[in-house]
């Protein structure tokens, strides 16, 4: 099993621990500012994910399905741009864009798993 796999399979549980959390802070507002830095960092993981991905592709290693690289770029792009037009919104609607984010993280990063 490559690196990239466990790391994929750590970051999928850190992602959905983050989407619990954010799920959690419709309840609990006042965690929102500590749930948003710990997305925060998963988007970072998540970054880091791709570069090893990337590093495995220039060296010849490729997903099993071609799917793998749409999932991958999802995972990456979803929760930043969420919290991005979250951002522009500003009061409930922000918070929802964040708890969007965070879950379909998981769900993209689930996919990539499987198609990977």
């Amino acid at each position: 099993m490559l690196i990239h796999d466990r790391y994929g399979f750590v970051l999928t549980v850190v992602a959905a621990l983050g989407a619990i959390a954010a799920l959690v802070s419709l309840v609990r507002p006042r965690i929102l500012p500590a749930v948003r830095v710990y997305l925060r960092v998963t988007i970072a993981l998540v970054a880091v994910q791709v570069v090893i991905g990337l590093v495995l592709v220039a060296t010849g290693d490729r997903p099993a399905q071609i799917l793998h690289w749409l999932y991958g770029a999802a995972t990456l792009l979803t929760l930043p741009l969420a919290m991005w037009v979250g951002g522009k919104l500003g009061g409930r609607e922000q918070h929802i864009w964040v708890v969007g984010g965070a879950v379909l993280t998981v769900l993209f990063a689930f996919r990539a798993m499987a198609t990977g």
